[in-house]
């Protein structure tokens, strides 16, 4: 694939259709959202609390997205956290809808809701703090061939390469892509980029794939100088509307 992205056209930036692959969905998941939902993250910051909601629509009643400490074999699993909390199954949003947030027992005390099993050191040596676990977007109902089937013209975006996240603001990188013409898969491209608001793009999308596929990657996550701490990553094939994609 590196010999052939050498000589693939870059994409010619625009909007578009995008479907992103399990990898990328996940990704998005984690940094666009999941650090949003870090409670010290959000009481210390007044724009942050405004919205950040709890009942705010975020977007359509197909995406649920949850972070669980308790799945078996992920990466972020484990049975407590470092604060002695019993880990769960959080949700997030539930049906398009924010629902909750991670929170330590000092950020669920200040805000008053109850801690979430998410206060997570690097070791002994590091005070814990909200971190995520296994973060991901639940499966829906949509093959992938129904996903693509009536696009014209889109972009089927694979892995990452990193990007990053301001505030509401993102911009990913996929490591590779293909165009999607005519319901169908068509050439390789490369140097694409997605970026956009977090909760406009959450409200785009349009469909959610029928199929949960997990990062294997190893990789870990990094937030007040304790890193890699292990997390776990997953989702389905995501179709999003209306995605700002740049590239030549």
């Amino acid at each position: 694939r590196a010999v052939e992205l050498l000589s693939a056209p870059s994409v010619k930036g625009g909007k578009y259709t995008v479907v992103l692959d399990p990898m990328l969905a996940g990704v998005f998941a984690h940094e666009a959202f999941g650090h949003l939902s870090e409670s010290d993250f959000v009481y210390e910051n007044d724009q942050m609390k405004e919205l950040m909601v709890l009942g705010r629509v975020f977007g359509p009643e197909i995406l649920n997205i949850i972070d669980d400490g308790s799945i078996p074999g992920q990466q972020g699993t484990h049975k407590y956290d470092d604060e002695g909390v019993k880990t769960r199954k959080n949700y997030l949003i539930k049906a398009g809808v924010l629902t909750g947030r991670l929170h330590s027992r000092e950020t669920a005390a200040i805000m008053g809701e109850k801690p979430t099993g998410n206060a997570r050191a690097l070791s002994y040596e590091y005070e814990p703090i909200v971190r995520m676990t296994n973060t991901y977007i639940d499966k829906s109902n949509t093959s992938f061939e129904d996903m693509i089937g009536d696009i014209k013209l889109g972009v089927y975006a694979l892995d990452s390469m990193g990007g990053q996240t301001m505030m509401e603001m993102f911009t990913f990188s996929a490591g590779y892509a293909y165009m999607i013409r005519d319901g169908k898969i068509a050439e390789l491209v490369r140097d694409v980029s997605l970026t956009g608001n977090v909760f406009e793009t959450l409200k785009n999308i349009a469909m959610i794939g029928d199929k949960i596929e997990w990062s294997q990657t190893g990789g870990g996550c990094g937030k007040g100088g304790q890193s890699p701490l292990p997390v776990g990553i997953g989702s389905p094939h995501v179709r999003i509307e209306n995605v700002v994609v740049g590239g030549r």
